[in-house]
Order: structure tokens, then C-alpha cells, then sequence
């Protein structure tokens, strides 16, 4: 059994540890992470540190200035036949077609014309895709059906080029598609692969897989192109979303932009020589006013790409050899979960809240430093392979259980300080236990007090001496505590603070530690209703058993006396020597409430029904004290009323300290 606080503690926290890495090792295994937390790791990274671009890629645009040259949309194929024709005398390594030529157009001599000149040109790629829901399997793609362009222009082009295209769950493209298969299982590679395989001279036909890895011989070397279990590769967008193009401004123009060039525009030879001289070409549709072609990726913020620029950036990837990848699998992934969850709990529970701020401080700089490196490993020089993106999805789930244990230490601590406040108002009174549990908390629990205007009562046995004779040690610690706690139950109706129990009397005190309006009257009453409830246990059989109670009101010292190791709450003052010396046998008789004349002058006269006891000497006080005997105040009673005294007794009685 865990009995102790710090056993159930300890036992607690092994037990999130366990669940941390138990359940960030499944989230891990199932890629969940991966697939979310880590897509945004991957865009912030990408937008944050974007590769150069290469002058090696023109995309020539179908934009509004294109559209409104040749009147419409789908654009006539005799555009198609200009631009190609137009490309051919400046010698393009490739001229890719991002555009569906699957169907014949109205006119069929513009389709003839076309084929002549995608023939003609020798170096013309046209868009293939797979049809219908694939399945990932064989590091590609896997589709029903596949869809190519009519057999004139395939039987004309230099090669056939994949356009899938495979927006993630936040419709964010973040891959490349390189390898599609139909139902003959024959693989087909994606539009801009085949492109830059020309550009490098590569042997598409002896394209190899091998495990996560996509082999392009080439005369310069083997490309390697990392693709996962669905044949896709990461794509290192180099540049953002090109503006819309100007017709006679190429965005090339601009810093780290791909060259985007109106069709129109080369058509009619605007487009100067060394933008178009042995590039790879990319023709596409860029403009709101051609069918939607355009998607967000990880660094387009607001605004979407066009496919073609999507094209270009995955040629880019594999001009420069550069890909994004995670850096770990399963195994490190764990690892690094559990540093940092044990680590963070670590800290929280010796620092709690300054302790979770710290977790989080030094896991900002963890990641800064991740990202350095990063920047670093891009500046290197091209052709080194996968850029590493730090894998992060173990920083979310750390971070959440950071949460759980700050909030379990934080309720289990609220929970050990009612706890401690409960039993510790079981030894003092719960308005006194939580004084000084505040001022602990605030550190100003030190000795000393402040002057209140307060209400003191003492209650005294009378013939204690006889009862404690007849009784043995046991059973008058039993009557004593069950008298006591029934009147603690009334003290607390009428908002008193019980400060001390000495032997045979209790002392009782108003508006200290807690503020308490009309003290006066709730101690008077307090006290009648005190003598009912001793009068009733005594009619059930309980010991004879009676109170004499004596109150006072005035000015006294409430706070903490003793020393700085033992210290306790109580009142010191003339005030309370006064209610003490009112108990005496001969002023506050049995089953009597002696009160004094500041305390009369508080209640007022109105429903108080009094016996004037005259002015009395009491001990250690060279004044007399005008004290009264209270038989009813409001609607209650005492129930054995005073008679009034045959004689004054004036200085005669002389109370001592009981």
C-alpha cells in the first residue's frame, strides 16, 4: 500500500512516464506526427532557408496575355505548334508539357500541325497521369488506368511524363510523384524526372529502386533521388509562387525566382536569347483565366502555386541533388522522446511552473539550434544529397506531458494544503490555520501582532474540582472533550474563533484573526445559545456539567507570540484580562453570562434584558468593571435567569484568574 504522500507521488509519476513513452512510441510508429506535426516543421524550414535557384529552368506561362491573344480557353492547339516551333532555334534540352493532349481538337489539321512540330522539335515531353483511387505498393503508385495523349503526338514525343499531383491532408503539396504504374505494372516517371534525365544526358530505362531509394544513371554519375513506400519525393521548393506574369517582364528578374516567361512573348520573340538558350522549358498554365491548376505548398503562405512551378521545383531538387528528409526513424525519434520528457518532468517537478518555463526555454533553444544546423547543411556545397529537416514530432507529446505533470503536482499540492489546512484547523480553528497558512505562503509569517477592536469570551466550569474528584482521567477527558465540541459546533454558528482550551475553560475571540461585524451582539448571543445547549445535555442524562461565561469588548493585540521556532496566534490586552476575571463564581454564577459595561454599550438597551451587578473591583485592574448578568437578548434566552441581587456586590468580589 502507497501510505505516504511523496510513495503515491513517486509511484504517480513513473506511471506517466510510462504512458509518455508507451504512447508516443505508438503516435511515432503510426507515423501520426510524421504526417502533421512534422509537415509543419517541414514548412517553416523550407520557408525559412529556401535553396537557390539554378538558372537552368524556364517556365513559359499560359497566362491571361496568352489567353486573350488567341481568344480562349482551352487554348487552340495552333498555340501549341507556335511555341514549339518558336523554342526549337534556341536549342532547349527539354520542352515539357504540363497539358493534357488526351483528346482530339476541333480541328483536326492544328492536331497534324502539332504532331509535325512536337516531331519535328525531337525533344518535346507530353503529360501522361494515372486514372482512378491507386494503391501504394512496389514504391510507386499503383492506378486502374492511365491516361495518355492521343497516339499522333504520343508516337511523335521524346517521352512521356507523369502530372499527378497528391496534396497532403491540409491540401498542401509537399511531394512529387515519380513513379506511377497501370495495370500492366509498367512503370511511368513523373514529367519533370524524364525532363532532367534528358538535361543530364540520364538512362531512364536503367532506373533502379533500391529499399527507399530511386537510382538515374547518368554520364556524370548516379543520381539518387529518395522516395518513400508510394514511389513520392520530398520536393526543396526553391522559390515561392511566381506573381503573375507581366507580358515583357520576365519574373527572372527577380532574385531567387524561376524565370516565367509569357507564351505569347516567346512566340513573338520578346524573350531574350539567354533565358531560353539550352534550358529546360516547362510549359503550363499560369493564369485565373485557364482551368484551376494551382495548389498551397509549404512555403506559399496565402498564395498558391501554379503546377508548373511545381514541376520546376522538383526538377530543381534534382538538378542540385538536394532533398529534404527526416534525419530519424522509430528508434531515434523514442530516444529523443524520452530525454525530453524525463528531462522537462525532471525539471518541473524541482521548479514546478519556473520549472515548465524552463522546459520550454530550453526546448525553444534546442530547436534553434536544430534549425542552424539546418541553415548550415544547405549552404553546402550542391551535390552532397539529402538536406537532413530535423525531426521534431516528439516535441509536442513532451510537451503535453510536461502539462500533465505540472497540473498533477499542482492539484496534489492544492489538494496536500486543504489537507494540512484541515487537520491543522483541527488543532487550532480554520480561520487562524488558514491566517497562517496565507502568510506562510506570502512569507510574512513572523511574531508580532496589530491593535484590533475585538470581543473576548471565556467559559469556565463550574465546580470542576468536585466533578474532576469523582471522575477517573479517562472519563473526564471524554465529558470535556464532549462539551467542547458541541460548543465549538455553536462558536462556529456565530463566527467565533476558538483560541485556546486551558483545563476547565475555553477562550473565545471575535474579529481576529477574520473581520466579523457586530461582534459584540454575536458573542452575547453566542454565549446564551452556549448555556441552552449545556442545559439540554444535561437533561439527557449528560454529568452535571455547568458554564460560567464572562465577555468584554475593547481594544487588544491579535497575532503571533512565542519564538520564531514555536509561535502561536492569540490576544493579549487588558480586554481579555477582563472577560478572564468576569468567570468568577461570584459575578458570572452558574449557567450566567457576565458581561461588561463596554460590551452592554455595544449591544445597546433596546432588546437586552439585564441584571446590573454594579461597578466591581477585579483583580490586577485599579478601575472597577460595570458588569451585567444577561437573561435575554433578542429572541434568545438564558434558561436560568438571574435574580437580582439582594446586595451590590460592589468591591466585595474580587475575581481571580481561573
Amino acid at each position: 500500500m502507497l501510505r505516504s504522500r511523496k510513495q503515491r507521488q513517486r509511484a504517480i509519476l513513473a506511471l506517466i512516464v510510462a504512458l509518455a513513452l508507451a504512447l508516443g512510441g505508438y503516435l511515432t510508429g503510426t507515423r501520426y506526427f510524421e504526417s502533421n506535426v512534422q509537415a509543419a516543421v517541414y514548412d517553416s524550414f523550407i520557408t525559412a532557408a529556401p535553396a537557390k535557384v539554378k538558372n537552368q529552368i524556364t517556365v513559359v506561362a499560359l497566362d491571361d496575355a496568352t489567353v486573350a491573344h488567341y481568344g480562349r480557353w482551352p487554348l487552340p492547339r495552333q498555340a501549341y505548334v507556335d511555341v514549339v516551333q518558336a523554342l526549337r532555334p534556341f536549342n532547349p534540352t527539354a520542352i515539357s508539357f504540363d497539358i493534357g493532349l488526351y483528346d482530339p481538337s476541333p480541328n483536326p489539321d492544328q492536331d497534324r500541325a502539332l504532331a509535325a512540330a512536337i516531331k519535328d522539335a525531337g525533344n518535346v515531353i507530353l503529360a501522361m497521369q494515372g486514372a482512378g483511387i491507386p494503391e501504394y505498393r512496389e514504391r510507386a503508385q499503383n492506378f486502374p488506368a492511365l491516361k495518355f495523349p492521343l497516339d499522333m503526338f504520343r508516337e511523335a514525343a521524346a517521352g512521356l511524363g507523369a502530372v499527378n499531383i497528391n496534396p497532403e491532408f491540409d491540401s498542401r503539396v509537399r511531394e512529387a510523384q515519380l513513379v506511377i504504374k497501370g495495370p500492366d505494372g509498367k512503370p511511368y516517371y513523373a514529367l519533370p524526372l524524364v525532363a532532367t534525365a534528358r538535361h543530364l544526358r540520364g538512362d531512364l530505362d536503367r532506373i533502379r529502386v533500391d529499399g527507399d531509394i530511386l537510382v538515374l544513371p547518368t554520364r556524370a554519375g548516379d543520381r539518387t533521388l529518395p522516395i518513400n513506400e508510394g514511389g513520392a519525393m520530398r520536393v526543396y521548393y526553391a522559390a515561392p509562387p511566381a506573381p503573375p506574369v507581366v507580358a515583357g517582364e520576365p519574373s527572372c528578374t527577380v532574385p531567387n525566382m524561376f524565370c516565367v516567361v509569357s507564351l505569347v512573348d516567346v512566340v513573338q520573340g520578346k524573350v531574350p536569347k539567354e533565358l531560353l538558350q539550352n534550358r529546360s522549358i516547362y510549359v503550363g498554365a499560369h493564369s485565373i483565366s485557364a482551368v484551376p491548376d494551382d495548389y498551397p505548398v509549404p512555403n506559399s503562405a496565402n498564395q498558391k502555386m501554379y503546377g508548373v512551378e511545381i514541376w520546376a521545383n522538383t526538377a530543381q531538387s534534382i538538378f542540385t541533388n538536394r532533398f529534404p528528409v527526416p534525419n530519424q526513424g522509430f528508434t531515434a525519434t523514442l530516444i529523443q522522446l524520452a530525454i525530453l520528457t524525463i528531462v522537462g518532468m525532471a525539471l518541473v517537478l524541482r521548479f514546478r511552473l519556473f520549472g515548465f518555463l524552463a522546459s520550454l526555454f530550453l526546448l525553444g533553444v534546442y530547436g534553434a539550434i536544430l534549425l542552424f544546423l539546418f541553415l548550415i547543411s544547405i549552404d553546402a556545397p550542391v551535390g552532397n544529397g539529402p538536406v537532413a529537416i530535423p525531426s521534431i514530432a516528439y516535441f509536442l507529446p513532451a510537451v503535453f506531458w510536461w502539462v500533465v505533470v505540472l497540473g498533477y503536482l499542482l492539484v496534489e499540492e492544492q489538494l496536500a494544503v486543504a489537507r494540512t489546512q484541515a487537520t491543522f484547523g483541527r488543532f487550532v480553528t480554520p480561520s487562524v490555520a488558514k491566517t497562517i497558512l496565507e502568510r506562510e505562503e506570502r512569507g510574512a509569517l513572523q511574531l508580532g501582532g496589530e491593535l484590533r477592536e475585538m470581543t473576548v469570551l471565556f467559559g469556565d466550569i463550574r465546580g470542576f474540582t468536585t466533578l474532576s474528584e469523582g471522575m477517573d482521567a479517562g472519563t473526564l477527558m471524554q465529558t470535556l472533550n464532549r462539551y467542547f465540541d458541541g460548543m465549538v459546533d455553536v462558536v462556529n454558528r456565530y463566527d467565533g474563533t476558538v483560541n485556546k482550551y486551558n483545563g476547565d475553560n475555553i477562550m473565545v475571540i471575535w474579529n481576529a484573526p477574520v473581520e466579523v461585524g457586530d461582534h459584540a451582539r454575536k458573542a452575547v448571543e453566542c454565549a446564551l445559545e452556549l448555556q441552552k445547549w449545556i442545559v439540554a445535555e444535561r437533561a439527557k442524562g449528560g454529568p452535571d456539567v455547568s458554564f460560567g461565561f464572562g465577555i468584554n469588548s475593547g481594544d487588544a493585540i491579535a497575532g503571533f507570540l512565542g519564538a520564531k521556532g514555536r509561535m502561536e496566534y492569540t490576544v493579549i490586552g487588558d480586554t481579555v484580562n477582563v472577560a478572564s476575571r468576569l468567570t468568577s463564581n461570584d459575578i458570572a454564577r452558574r449557567d450566567q453570562v457576565a458581561v461588561s459595561g463596554e460590551t452592554i454599550a455595544r449591544l445597546g438597551m433596546s432588546d437586552v434584558v439585564a441584571v446590573d451587578l454594579g461597578a466591581i473591583q477585579v483583580k490586577g485592574r485599579a478601575e472597577p468593571v460595570r458588569c451585567f448578568q444577561i437573561d435575554r437578548l433578542g429572541l434568545l434566552a438564558n434558561p436560568n435567569p438571574a435574580p437580582a441581587p439582594e446586595i451590590p456586590i460592589g468591591r466585595a468580589a474580587v475575581a481571580g484568574l481561573h
